[in-house]
């Protein structure tokens, strides 16, 4: 690691370390703080029970602060250097929710909430973030400056824009999200207190120009007066002078001045200068944040003299996630941190079959030899059509890769896939029809059904021949495809897909007719599992699901550790998910909704699963926006019944 990458390695960790500090102080009085700990934090503390965003927070957590600058970190490797907006917006809100379900307090600051729900409402990106003037683009920017030299700084200032308008779209937060990115670049780089402090000025009045006009101080300006009336200042004296001149408040013109008038008064203690910001009061972790991804040392994270590092918690966010440079020397360029991107595939390729749905609803099912009158009829795509439109709803391209013919049901299987704007990998098979499915929904919700087989069991492992799955694709399959005569090519399609292909079988509730050899080759080269509660047992021959997932996601003779995980739902209670490595499959509770039709929900769950890992979610968090996707399925009529985007997000923002 040569010298600018150990001070970007810095700047990150020291992010951290200034939050973790700054964590039981925010959001109390100065003077409240003196009282408990004295005029300065000696070291990280836990926060006090009464604390009212981080109660029970033992001492070293980070906060949302280092949490959405490694989000936002993140966006960056995926998009060599870039920020998409909307994708930003939308993992703000994903952060939100998991914030939530851990029972935290400390969730979107009140730019960010207003911004992300205007955009669920239809606002446009150019004006949800209008009225953003606080300092949440600010407190995450660090990436940015750490990703962008500042030898350049209209391009270092459009960056900053770019990754902030979405939320923050005010010449004022971007003017202080500008000056942070400056101090962070300039560190990087190795320039002095005093050249990092005149850049980031610079910089704040160049973004102070961009975006909309609201009402407040010239932060370019606070910024040289409050650095210039810190410096010399004793500790004591600093802490006073900030919190009653310069302000620390969620304002930008007031927390993004604090933050250089402590670096002023302390350019070459950074450990007294972290303790300085984390002692001010008011929104002291973003202060402290904000100067430490400025000048960094070489050697993170920063600590008193004599004493081992301090470990910085992850039970909030893990510091030590932060942005990784390239192993080559100098900066990271957009080709280089383009060859981190972490989105796992690319497209989805369905080996499975496509056919119809005829769906009766029916009160009960009739009896042997009986009837009943259906209260509703429907006549729809359905299998593998629910899996890839799901996926598609969430922004995963999909491909069709199985047979299909030319008949009435296949006519209108193929209008659905190109509605749908799902790509058709084969031709069609001539003279024959696709399948279809007779599905009994009873009063409870609950599905029985008859499957009548068509031109999708016709397939030959000549037909897959032509079709060539690229090193950015995943594949699905279910065990439908698998039955004879079709599926006896697959297992050896399968073998010839590189090691970057991942693979979802879902063995579907016709798996005990699989044979057995074919069966095992599968399983043998699935990189995960999905099943319900009822097929994990047929496989496993265990009924409790716990223990059917226990089973499966332990390592199968021959698999050479290629299992990722075992996801078995567990319907309304939500699903297990057996990661790769994990001890035991964990629980993942699923959401209560008044149940209209459970047809389709295992789809919708499956697809939602593999878009959001294919987005980079941890295999929980994937699971969780599973679980909601097909909650919302199930309150609807129909099988190919799966939430938008947008709809999954109000859906999960509103628990």
């Amino acid at each position: 690691m040569n010298g600018s990458q150990s001070r970007a390695a810095g700047a990150m960790y020291g992010l951290a370390v200034g939050d973790a500090l700054g964590m039981p102080t925010q959001s109390l009085p100065r003077a409240q703080i003196v009282a408990r700990y004295g005029a300065l934090l000696d070291g990280f503390e836990p926060a006090p029970p009464d604390h009212p965003l981080a109660a029970g927070m033992p001492a070293g957590s980070v906060t949302d602060d280092t949490e959405q600058a490694l989000l936002l970190a993140r966006l960056l490797i995926e998009g060599g250097g870039r920020v998409d907006p909307a994708e930003l917006a939308r993992r703000l809100l994903a952060w939100e929710e998991s914030m939530r379900a851990r029972g935290s307090l400390d969730l979107l600051g009140p730019s960010t909430r207003r911004a992300v729900a205007e955009l669920l409402a239809g606002a446009d990106i150019e004006v949800a973030g209008r009225l953003g003037a606080t300092n949440g683009a600010a407190m995450r920017i660090a990436p940015v400056g750490v990703a962008t030299p500042c030898a350049d700084l209209d391009l270092l200032v459009d960056r900053v824009v770019e990754a902030s308008r979405v939320t923050h779209n005010t010449g004022v937060a971007l003017a202080g999200a500008a000056a942070v990115a400056a101090a962070v670049s300039a560190g990087v780089d190795g320039a002095t207190v005093p050249d990092a402090t005149a850049l980031a000025a610079a910089a704040a009045e160049r973004a102070a120009g961009r975006g909309h006009w609201v009402a407040g101080a010239d932060v370019a300006a606070r910024i040289r007066w409050a650095a210039d009336l810190a410096a010399g200042l004793a500790p004591d004296a600093a802490a006073s002078a900030v919190y009653t001149l310069v302000g620390t408040s969620l304002a930008a013109q007031e927390s993004v001045p604090a933050a250089f008038a402590v670096l002023a008064a302390s350019p070459d203690d950074p450990w007294l200068a972290c303790r300085l910001a984390a002692s001010l009061g008011g929104d002291c972790d973003t202060i402290g944040v904000s100067w430490r991804g400025g000048p960094a040392r070489e050697r993170p994270p920063h600590r008193r003299p004599g004493e081992r590092p301090a470990a910085v918690r992850g039970g909030r966010g893990s510091a030590r996630a932060a942005v990784r440079c390239p192993a080559a020397g100098g900066r990271p360029s957009r080709g280089s941190m383009a060859g981190a991107v972490t989105r796992r595939f690319d497209r989805l390729v369905h080996l499975g079959n496509v056919v119809i749905d005829v769906v009766l609803n029916v009160p009960a099912l009739p009896e042997r030899a009986g009837d009943v009158l259906a209260t509703a009829t429907q006549v729809t795509p359905g299998g593998g059509f629910n899996v890839m439109v799901a996926a598609v709803a969430q922004g995963l391209p999909a491909g069709y890769a199985g047979a299909y013919g030319t008949g009435p049901f296949a006519s209108l299987a193929l209008a659905a896939l190109t509605d749908a704007r799902i790509e058709v990998l084969q031709p069609p098979k001539a003279g024959l029809d696709t399948g279809f499915v007779v599905t009994l929904v009873d009063a409870g919700g609950e599905r029985t059904f008859v499957t009548s087989r068509g031109a999708e069991a016709t397939g030959t492992a000549a037909d897959l021949g032509a079709v060539q799955a690229g090193p950015g694709d995943a594949v699905y399959l279910s065990g439908y495809g698998l039955l004879p005569p079709s599926g006896s090519g697959i297992p050896d399609w399968l073998d010839r897909l590189g090691e970057p292909n991942v693979v979802f079988f879902d063995p579907g509730p016709l798996v005990g007719a699989v044979p057995g050899d074919v069966l095992d080759r599968v399983m043998r080269r699935a990189d995960w599992l999905t099943c319900n509660a009822r097929e994990a047992a047929l496989l496993t021959g265990r009924d409790d699901p716990l223990a059917a997932a226990r089973a499966l996601a332990a390592a199968r003779p021959g698999a050479a550790g290629r299992r990722r995980g075992v996801l078995v739902r567990t319907g309304p209670a939500g699903c297990l998910v057996g990661p790769a490595g994990a001890a035991a499959p964990v629980h993942v509770p699923g959401f209560r909704v008044d149940v209209l039709d459970t047809n389709g929900a295992g789809d919708a769950h499956t697809g939602t699963f593999i878009a959001a890992l294919a987005r980079g979610a941890a295999a929980l968090d994937a699971a969780r926006t599973a679980n909601a996707a097909a909650a919302l399925s199930v309150t609807r009529r129909g099988p190919a019944t799966a939430p938008s985007e947008a709809e999954l997000a109000r859906f999960l923002a509103a628990r």
